[in-house]
């Protein structure tokens, strides 16, 4: 499935700057918490039918996105 990583990067990128620096941290983020599925990430994949593809990835996106708009508000 490429839907579910591509919902998950736009949801990360629309709440960062249209910048490389930012669209970069926002897309590592993202992929690392893809990846190693934190608590409540790994909870959402369990949901029924397809919502627990979606709404990893959404989640996902939505902790890169505010992670990484916290570290360029507030990192420098």
């Amino acid at each position: 499935m490429v839907i579910d990583e591509a919902a998950g990067q736009l949801v990360a990128l629309a709440l960062l700057p249209p910048t490389w620096p930012a669209g970069l941290l926002g897309f590592l983020l993202f992929r690392v918490l893809d990846i190693l599925k934190p608590w409540p990430l790994k909870a959402l994949e369990h949901l029924p039918g397809g919502w627990g593809v979606m709404a990893d990835d959404l989640a996902a996106g939505a902790l890169a996105g505010l992670g990484a708009w916290l570290l360029l508000r507030w990192g420098g």
